[in-house]
Protein backbone atom coordinates (compact mmCIF):
# COMPACT_ATOMS: atom_id res chain seq x y z
CA UNK A 1 0.00 0.00 0.00
CA UNK A 2 2.96 2.38 1.17
CA UNK A 3 4.23 2.11 -2.46
CA UNK A 4 1.22 2.38 -4.05
CA UNK A 5 0.48 5.66 -2.55
CA UNK A 6 4.24 6.92 -3.32
CA UNK A 7 3.90 6.17 -6.76
CA UNK A 8 0.21 8.16 -6.49
CA UNK A 9 2.06 10.78 -4.87
CA UNK A 10 4.69 11.06 -7.63
CA UNK A 11 2.28 10.75 -10.39
CA UNK A 12 0.09 13.68 -9.21
CA UNK A 13 3.08 15.84 -8.80
CA UNK A 14 4.78 15.08 -11.75
CA UNK A 15 0.98 16.03 -13.52
CA UNK A 16 0.59 19.10 -11.25
CA UNK A 17 3.99 20.50 -12.36
CA UNK A 18 3.12 21.95 -16.18
CA UNK A 19 -0.45 23.37 -15.13
CA UNK A 20 -1.96 26.89 -14.36
CA UNK A 21 -2.78 28.65 -11.22
CA UNK A 22 -6.71 28.10 -10.26
CA UNK A 23 -9.05 29.91 -13.13
CA UNK A 24 -11.05 32.42 -10.81
CA UNK A 25 -14.42 34.23 -10.82
CA UNK A 26 -15.72 37.01 -12.69
CA UNK A 27 -16.02 40.26 -10.43
CA UNK A 28 -18.92 41.31 -12.01
CA UNK A 29 -20.93 38.13 -10.16
CA UNK A 30 -22.43 36.90 -13.78
CA UNK A 31 -23.04 33.33 -13.65
CA UNK A 32 -20.89 30.50 -15.00
CA UNK A 33 -18.16 33.50 -16.12
CA UNK A 34 -14.84 33.13 -14.93
CA UNK A 35 -11.27 34.70 -15.80
CA UNK A 36 -9.18 31.36 -17.65
CA UNK A 37 -5.84 30.63 -17.71
CA UNK A 38 -4.62 29.54 -21.42
CA UNK A 39 -1.91 27.62 -23.09
CA UNK A 40 -0.22 29.19 -25.46
CA UNK A 41 0.59 27.22 -28.59
CA UNK A 42 2.54 29.72 -30.50
CA UNK A 43 3.29 33.32 -29.96
CA UNK A 44 4.44 35.49 -33.29
CA UNK A 45 5.47 38.58 -32.97
CA UNK A 46 6.29 41.64 -35.42
CA UNK A 47 8.54 44.71 -33.74
CA UNK A 48 9.24 47.40 -35.97
CA UNK A 49 11.35 49.93 -34.84
CA UNK A 50 10.88 53.56 -36.60
CA UNK A 51 13.84 55.97 -35.48
CA UNK A 52 13.01 58.67 -37.26
CA UNK A 53 9.50 59.21 -35.33
CA UNK A 54 11.07 57.60 -32.50
CA UNK A 55 8.28 54.42 -31.85
CA UNK A 56 8.27 50.91 -31.20
CA UNK A 57 4.93 49.27 -32.57
CA UNK A 58 4.40 45.58 -31.47
CA UNK A 59 1.60 43.57 -33.64
CA UNK A 60 0.97 40.03 -31.87
CA UNK A 61 -0.87 36.60 -33.04
CA UNK A 62 -1.13 33.90 -30.31
CA UNK A 63 -2.69 30.52 -30.89
CA UNK A 64 -3.74 29.40 -27.55
CA UNK A 65 -5.82 26.31 -25.98
CA UNK A 66 -8.58 26.65 -23.64
CA UNK A 67 -9.54 24.12 -21.42
CA UNK A 68 -12.69 25.66 -19.87
CA UNK A 69 -15.44 27.63 -20.98
CA UNK A 70 -14.41 31.56 -19.96
CA UNK A 71 -12.52 34.75 -20.08
CA UNK A 72 -8.88 34.12 -21.63
CA UNK A 73 -6.54 35.73 -19.16
CA UNK A 74 -2.53 36.39 -20.60
CA UNK A 75 -0.12 39.05 -19.42
CA UNK A 76 0.77 42.58 -21.11
CA UNK A 77 1.60 45.57 -19.34
CA UNK A 78 2.00 48.39 -22.05
CA UNK A 79 -1.66 49.85 -22.97
CA UNK A 80 -3.08 47.83 -25.49
CA UNK A 81 -3.86 49.71 -28.78
CA UNK A 82 -5.94 47.16 -30.50
CA UNK A 83 -7.01 43.61 -29.73
CA UNK A 84 -8.84 41.05 -31.89
CA UNK A 85 -10.33 37.07 -30.41
CA UNK A 86 -10.94 35.23 -33.71
CA UNK A 87 -11.00 37.93 -35.92
CA UNK A 88 -13.37 39.70 -33.38
CA UNK A 89 -12.20 42.98 -31.91
CA UNK A 90 -12.66 43.52 -28.00
CA UNK A 91 -12.08 45.15 -24.76
CA UNK A 92 -9.67 44.07 -22.59
CA UNK A 93 -8.59 45.14 -18.92
CA UNK A 94 -6.37 44.89 -16.23
CA UNK A 95 -7.46 42.85 -13.63
CA UNK A 96 -6.19 41.48 -9.90
CA UNK A 97 -5.60 37.71 -8.86
CA UNK A 98 -8.10 36.92 -6.19
CA UNK A 99 -6.22 37.75 -3.49
CA UNK A 100 -4.70 40.29 -5.28
CA UNK A 101 -1.19 39.54 -5.09
CA UNK A 102 -0.57 40.24 -8.88
CA UNK A 103 -2.68 41.07 -11.81
CA UNK A 104 -3.08 40.13 -15.51
CA UNK A 105 -4.78 41.24 -18.82
CA UNK A 106 -7.66 40.02 -19.73
CA UNK A 107 -9.71 39.79 -23.43
CA UNK A 108 -13.20 40.35 -22.49
CA UNK A 109 -14.95 37.96 -24.32
CA UNK A 110 -16.09 34.39 -22.85
CA UNK A 111 -15.07 31.89 -25.03
CA UNK A 112 -15.83 27.77 -25.38
CA UNK A 113 -13.49 25.56 -24.13
CA UNK A 114 -10.78 25.19 -27.97
CA UNK A 115 -8.75 26.37 -30.03
CA UNK A 116 -8.57 30.19 -29.99
CA UNK A 117 -6.65 33.24 -32.04
CA UNK A 118 -5.74 36.05 -30.21
CA UNK A 119 -3.88 39.46 -32.11
CA UNK A 120 -2.56 42.49 -29.86
CA UNK A 121 -1.38 45.39 -30.55
CA UNK A 122 1.01 47.97 -28.39
CA UNK A 123 3.45 50.58 -28.15
CA UNK A 124 6.94 49.64 -26.53
CA UNK A 125 8.42 52.48 -24.46
CA UNK A 126 10.42 50.41 -21.82
CA UNK A 127 14.48 50.64 -22.09
CA UNK A 128 14.30 52.41 -25.51
CA UNK A 129 16.51 55.04 -26.44
CA UNK A 130 17.16 56.28 -29.87
CA UNK A 131 19.62 58.24 -30.93
CA UNK A 132 20.81 60.09 -34.51
CA UNK A 133 22.08 57.24 -35.63
CA UNK A 134 20.19 54.42 -34.17
CA UNK A 135 18.45 52.73 -31.03
CA UNK A 136 19.18 51.05 -27.94
CA UNK A 137 16.81 48.61 -27.07
CA UNK A 138 16.32 45.62 -24.28
CA UNK A 139 13.79 43.28 -22.96
CA UNK A 140 15.39 43.88 -19.33
CA UNK A 141 13.37 41.65 -17.17
CA UNK A 142 13.60 40.52 -12.97
CA UNK A 143 12.07 37.64 -11.50
CA UNK A 144 12.10 39.87 -7.58
CA UNK A 145 9.39 42.17 -8.55
CA UNK A 146 5.83 41.49 -9.60
CA UNK A 147 5.27 41.63 -14.16
CA UNK A 148 8.73 42.25 -14.68
CA UNK A 149 9.20 39.36 -17.59
CA UNK A 150 8.45 39.37 -21.11
CA UNK A 151 4.79 41.30 -20.55
CA UNK A 152 6.86 44.47 -19.97
CA UNK A 153 7.05 44.53 -23.72
CA UNK A 154 5.09 42.70 -25.89
CA UNK A 155 1.71 39.84 -25.08
CA UNK A 156 2.92 36.71 -22.89
CA UNK A 157 1.55 34.21 -20.94
CA UNK A 158 2.23 33.10 -17.07
CA UNK A 159 5.59 31.62 -16.44
CA UNK A 160 4.20 28.43 -16.08
CA UNK A 161 3.44 28.14 -19.58
CA UNK A 162 6.37 27.18 -22.50
CA UNK A 163 5.42 27.53 -25.89
CA UNK A 164 7.00 28.92 -29.68
CA UNK A 165 7.98 32.41 -30.49
CA UNK A 166 9.06 34.04 -33.13
CA UNK A 167 10.15 37.84 -33.99
CA UNK A 168 10.49 39.56 -36.39
CA UNK A 169 12.27 42.91 -36.21
CA UNK A 170 12.25 45.84 -38.79
CA UNK A 171 14.26 49.24 -38.27
CA UNK A 172 13.12 51.21 -40.34
CA UNK A 173 13.69 55.63 -41.61
CA UNK A 174 17.52 54.65 -40.70
CA UNK A 175 21.01 54.02 -42.20
CA UNK A 176 22.66 52.77 -39.08
CA UNK A 177 23.73 49.05 -38.89
CA UNK A 178 21.91 47.02 -35.45
CA UNK A 179 23.33 44.31 -33.56
CA UNK A 180 21.09 41.52 -32.16
CA UNK A 181 22.27 40.33 -29.22
CA UNK A 182 19.63 36.80 -28.02
CA UNK A 183 19.28 33.20 -26.93
CA UNK A 184 17.16 32.63 -30.19
CA UNK A 185 18.50 32.02 -33.89
CA UNK A 186 18.79 34.70 -36.07
CA UNK A 187 18.40 35.01 -39.37
CA UNK A 188 18.67 38.40 -41.74
CA UNK A 189 16.02 38.81 -44.14
CA UNK A 190 17.08 41.81 -45.88
CA UNK A 191 18.43 44.90 -44.52
CA UNK A 192 17.36 45.90 -40.85
CA UNK A 193 15.46 43.10 -41.21
CA UNK A 194 15.42 40.02 -38.98
CA UNK A 195 13.64 36.79 -38.01
CA UNK A 196 14.54 35.52 -34.67
CA UNK A 197 13.19 31.82 -33.99
CA UNK A 198 13.12 30.95 -30.18
CA UNK A 199 12.74 27.27 -28.72
CA UNK A 200 9.61 26.01 -28.14
CA UNK A 201 10.32 25.05 -24.14
CA UNK A 202 10.95 28.64 -23.56
CA UNK A 203 8.88 30.80 -20.83
CA UNK A 204 7.54 34.33 -20.55
CA UNK A 205 11.39 34.74 -18.39
CA UNK A 206 13.58 32.48 -21.07
CA UNK A 207 14.26 35.45 -23.80
CA UNK A 208 17.15 37.49 -23.80
CA UNK A 209 16.98 40.20 -26.46
CA UNK A 210 19.21 43.50 -26.49
CA UNK A 211 19.88 45.44 -29.87
CA UNK A 212 22.54 48.16 -30.03
CA UNK A 213 23.96 50.43 -33.14
CA UNK A 214 26.69 48.21 -34.54
CA UNK A 215 30.36 48.74 -33.08
CA UNK A 216 28.25 49.80 -29.71
CA UNK A 217 30.15 47.18 -27.66
CA UNK A 218 33.24 45.16 -27.62
CA UNK A 219 32.62 41.57 -28.27
CA UNK A 220 34.44 38.25 -28.71
CA UNK A 221 32.81 34.52 -30.34
CA UNK A 222 34.53 31.36 -29.09
CA UNK A 223 33.03 27.96 -29.78
CA UNK A 224 32.82 25.76 -26.54
CA UNK A 225 32.71 21.99 -27.01
CA UNK A 226 30.56 20.36 -23.95
CA UNK A 227 31.55 16.86 -22.40
CA UNK A 228 29.21 15.38 -24.93
CA UNK A 229 30.91 16.37 -28.07
CA UNK A 230 28.43 19.24 -29.47
CA UNK A 231 29.75 22.50 -29.79
CA UNK A 232 28.13 25.85 -29.20
CA UNK A 233 28.48 29.36 -30.07
CA UNK A 234 29.28 31.51 -27.11
CA UNK A 235 28.94 35.24 -27.66
CA UNK A 236 30.56 37.81 -25.29
CA UNK A 237 29.82 41.34 -24.80
CA UNK A 238 30.88 44.71 -23.08
CA UNK A 239 31.21 48.83 -23.03
CA UNK A 240 34.34 49.02 -23.34
CA UNK A 241 34.00 52.14 -20.51
CA UNK A 242 33.29 49.93 -17.70
CA UNK A 243 35.97 49.31 -14.74
CA UNK A 244 38.43 50.33 -17.73
CA UNK A 245 37.79 47.72 -20.08
CA UNK A 246 39.22 44.31 -20.45
CA UNK A 247 36.15 42.51 -19.45
CA UNK A 248 35.68 40.62 -22.41
CA UNK A 249 38.55 38.78 -22.21
CA UNK A 250 38.05 37.73 -18.59
CA UNK A 251 34.45 36.83 -19.02
CA UNK A 252 35.69 34.87 -21.68
CA UNK A 253 38.23 32.76 -19.57
CA UNK A 254 35.41 32.98 -16.75
CA UNK A 255 32.80 31.07 -18.52
CA UNK A 256 35.40 28.80 -19.90
CA UNK A 257 35.95 27.77 -16.11
CA UNK A 258 32.63 27.81 -14.92
CA UNK A 259 31.22 25.60 -17.80
CA UNK A 260 33.89 23.36 -17.13
CA UNK A 261 33.12 22.67 -13.59
CA UNK A 262 29.28 22.96 -14.28
CA UNK A 263 29.04 20.12 -16.66
CA UNK A 264 31.69 18.25 -14.82
CA UNK A 265 28.97 18.49 -11.54
CA UNK A 266 25.64 18.47 -13.81
CA UNK A 267 26.04 17.24 -16.84
CA UNK A 268 26.24 18.75 -20.88
CA UNK A 269 25.10 22.09 -21.77
CA UNK A 270 21.83 22.33 -23.03
CA UNK A 271 20.92 25.23 -24.91
CA UNK A 272 21.68 26.42 -28.29
CA UNK A 273 24.16 29.20 -27.58
CA UNK A 274 25.55 31.44 -24.42
CA UNK A 275 25.19 35.18 -24.60
CA UNK A 276 27.06 37.04 -21.69
CA UNK A 277 26.25 40.65 -21.44
CA UNK A 278 29.21 42.29 -18.85
CA UNK A 279 26.96 44.89 -18.09
CA UNK A 280 28.74 45.95 -15.27
CA UNK A 281 25.85 45.87 -12.69
CA UNK A 282 22.20 43.93 -12.57
CA UNK A 283 22.27 40.24 -12.69
CA UNK A 284 19.37 38.34 -14.18
CA UNK A 285 19.29 34.59 -16.02
CA UNK A 286 17.79 33.65 -19.43
CA UNK A 287 17.60 30.15 -20.88
CA UNK A 288 21.52 30.37 -22.34
CA UNK A 289 22.21 33.79 -21.45
CA UNK A 290 22.75 36.59 -18.55
CA UNK A 291 23.12 39.97 -18.27
CA UNK A 292 25.87 40.28 -15.34
CA UNK A 293 29.04 41.08 -13.77
CA UNK A 294 32.18 39.53 -13.53
CA UNK A 295 31.91 38.52 -10.09
CA UNK A 296 27.85 37.29 -10.87
CA UNK A 297 28.96 35.28 -13.81
CA UNK A 298 29.02 31.65 -12.10
CA UNK A 299 25.97 32.20 -10.06
CA UNK A 300 24.02 33.75 -13.72
CA UNK A 301 25.54 30.84 -15.53
CA UNK A 302 24.33 28.19 -13.08
CA UNK A 303 21.12 29.24 -13.57
CA UNK A 304 20.87 28.36 -17.16
CA UNK A 305 21.30 24.86 -15.68
CA UNK A 306 18.26 25.58 -12.24
CA UNK A 307 16.22 28.59 -13.12
CA UNK A 308 15.97 28.63 -17.06
CA UNK A 309 17.48 24.98 -17.29
CA UNK A 310 14.64 23.11 -15.04
CA UNK A 311 12.16 25.47 -14.66
CA UNK A 312 10.09 26.66 -11.80
CA UNK A 313 6.34 27.21 -12.61
CA UNK A 314 5.63 29.98 -10.53
CA UNK A 315 7.23 31.89 -7.35
CA UNK A 316 6.26 29.01 -4.63
CA UNK A 317 9.07 27.00 -6.97
CA UNK A 318 11.44 30.11 -7.54
CA UNK A 319 13.10 29.82 -4.38
CA UNK A 320 15.14 26.50 -5.33
CA UNK A 321 16.98 27.69 -8.21
CA UNK A 322 18.04 30.71 -6.34
CA UNK A 323 19.17 28.40 -3.52
CA UNK A 324 20.70 26.07 -5.75
CA UNK A 325 22.88 28.45 -7.44
CA UNK A 326 23.76 30.42 -3.64
CA UNK A 327 24.99 26.88 -2.46
CA UNK A 328 27.45 26.82 -5.29
CA UNK A 329 28.30 30.46 -4.94
CA UNK A 330 29.04 29.46 -1.16
CA UNK A 331 31.34 26.36 -1.93
CA UNK A 332 29.11 23.46 -1.61
CA UNK A 333 28.80 23.88 1.54
CA UNK A 334 27.48 20.57 4.00
CA UNK A 335 25.37 21.14 6.78
CA UNK A 336 24.33 19.18 9.71
CA UNK A 337 21.31 21.39 10.43
CA UNK A 338 19.97 24.37 9.25
CA UNK A 339 20.80 27.58 10.83
CA UNK A 340 17.01 29.49 10.52
CA UNK A 341 13.67 28.09 12.50
CA UNK A 342 11.34 28.09 9.61
CA UNK A 343 10.11 30.39 6.23
CA UNK A 344 7.35 30.27 3.98
CA UNK A 345 9.85 30.16 0.43
CA UNK A 346 7.17 27.89 -0.88
CA UNK A 347 3.70 28.84 0.76
CA UNK A 348 2.89 32.03 -0.56
CA UNK A 349 -0.53 32.42 -2.80
CA UNK A 350 -0.55 30.01 -5.92
CA UNK A 351 -0.45 33.26 -7.89
CA UNK A 352 2.45 34.76 -6.35
CA UNK A 353 4.57 35.25 -9.55
CA UNK A 354 7.92 36.63 -7.46
CA UNK A 355 11.11 34.16 -6.21
CA UNK A 356 11.30 35.22 -2.51
CA UNK A 357 14.23 36.75 -1.61
CA UNK A 358 15.15 34.22 1.89
CA UNK A 359 16.32 31.84 -1.20
CA UNK A 360 19.49 33.75 -0.98
CA UNK A 361 20.22 32.71 1.88
CA UNK A 362 18.49 30.27 4.21
CA UNK A 363 17.55 28.71 0.59
CA UNK A 364 21.06 28.02 0.42
CA UNK A 365 21.61 26.86 3.78
CA UNK A 366 18.85 24.46 3.20
CA UNK A 367 20.34 23.02 0.15
CA UNK A 368 23.53 22.45 2.54
CA UNK A 369 21.44 21.14 4.77
CA UNK A 370 20.32 18.62 1.97
CA UNK A 371 23.91 18.10 0.96
CA UNK A 372 24.76 16.38 4.53
CA UNK A 373 21.86 14.59 4.13
CA UNK A 374 22.70 12.83 0.75
CA UNK A 375 26.73 12.57 1.60
CA UNK A 376 26.78 8.84 1.69
CA UNK A 377 24.63 8.30 -1.58
CA UNK A 378 26.91 11.32 -4.17
CA UNK A 379 25.41 14.44 -2.12
CA UNK A 380 23.44 17.00 -3.66
CA UNK A 381 25.69 17.41 -6.60
CA UNK A 382 24.38 14.09 -7.92
CA UNK A 383 21.05 14.49 -6.58
CA UNK A 384 20.94 17.48 -8.80
CA UNK A 385 22.81 16.14 -11.88
CA UNK A 386 19.81 13.27 -12.16
CA UNK A 387 16.86 16.16 -11.83
CA UNK A 388 18.78 17.99 -14.49
CA UNK A 389 18.92 14.96 -16.42
CA UNK A 390 15.04 14.35 -15.78
CA UNK A 391 13.97 17.84 -16.12
CA UNK A 392 15.86 19.26 -18.69
CA UNK A 393 13.38 21.86 -20.17
CA UNK A 394 10.53 21.32 -18.56
CA UNK A 395 8.91 22.83 -15.33
CA UNK A 396 9.10 21.96 -11.58
CA UNK A 397 7.43 22.41 -8.31
CA UNK A 398 8.72 22.82 -5.04
CA UNK A 399 6.64 19.24 -3.94
CA UNK A 400 8.02 17.64 -7.47
CA UNK A 401 11.80 18.40 -5.92
CA UNK A 402 10.73 17.00 -3.23
CA UNK A 403 9.05 13.46 -4.10
CA UNK A 404 12.63 13.29 -6.56
CA UNK A 405 14.81 13.86 -3.77
CA UNK A 406 12.61 11.19 -1.68
CA UNK A 407 12.67 8.73 -4.31
CA UNK A 408 16.61 9.29 -5.19
CA UNK A 409 17.90 8.98 -1.04
CA UNK A 410 15.03 6.63 0.16
CA UNK A 411 14.93 9.07 2.90
CA UNK A 412 11.60 10.91 4.19
CA UNK A 413 11.82 14.58 3.66
CA UNK A 414 8.00 15.70 4.74
CA UNK A 415 8.82 17.09 8.52
CA UNK A 416 12.17 19.20 6.55
CA UNK A 417 9.99 21.02 3.55
CA UNK A 418 7.05 22.20 6.24
CA UNK A 419 9.24 23.61 8.63
CA UNK A 420 11.63 25.00 6.51
CA UNK A 421 10.32 25.48 3.21
CA UNK A 422 6.21 25.79 3.86
CA UNK A 423 6.30 27.74 7.23
CA UNK A 424 4.76 25.27 9.36
CA UNK A 425 7.60 26.24 11.96
CA UNK A 426 7.81 28.79 13.91
CA UNK A 427 8.63 31.54 11.82
CA UNK A 428 11.89 33.85 12.70
CA UNK A 429 11.32 37.36 11.71
CA UNK A 430 14.47 38.79 13.30
CA UNK A 431 16.55 37.87 10.57
CA UNK A 432 16.76 40.85 7.77
CA UNK A 433 16.52 39.45 4.31
CA UNK A 434 19.80 40.06 2.73
CA UNK A 435 19.43 41.65 -0.85
CA UNK A 436 21.93 39.48 -2.86
CA UNK A 437 24.62 41.17 -4.58
CA UNK A 438 24.47 39.40 -8.08
CA UNK A 439 20.99 40.82 -8.27
CA UNK A 440 20.45 44.41 -7.02
CA UNK A 441 17.87 46.59 -7.27
CA UNK A 442 18.25 48.64 -10.62
CA UNK A 443 16.36 51.91 -11.11
CA UNK A 444 14.40 53.14 -14.61
CA UNK A 445 17.95 55.13 -15.14
CA UNK A 446 20.44 52.52 -14.54
CA UNK A 447 18.53 49.91 -16.75
CA UNK A 448 18.27 52.80 -19.30
CA UNK A 449 22.27 53.13 -18.88
CA UNK A 450 22.86 49.43 -19.49
CA UNK A 451 21.80 50.28 -23.24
Amino acid sequence: MTKLMTLLVILSVSAFANTAPNNFPHTSGQPNEQYTFVDFQSANYSIKYDVKNEKVSAFTKIVFKQSEAGIPLFDLVPQVTEIKLDGEIVKSKTVQSPDKVTSYKAALKTLAAGTHTLEIKNEIDKNVRFEKDGVQSAFWMSDLNDRRYLEQYIPSNIEFDQYKMTIELSFVNTIAKQTIYTNGKVVEKSNNTYVIDFPKYFTASSMFFHTATEGRFEEEKYDYTSINGRVFPVTVYSKSSIWGGGNVPKAVKGSKKVLKELEAKLGAWSHENLVIYVAGQGGMEHSGATITSLSALGHEITHSYFARGVMPIDGNSGWMDEAIASWRDDGYKSDSKPNFSSTKMAAHSQYQRTTDRKAYTQGANFMAYLNYNLKNIGGLETFLSNMYKKYTHKNINTELFRTELETFSGLNFEGDFNQYIYGQGKLDNSKEVRINPYHPQLSEKQLLELL
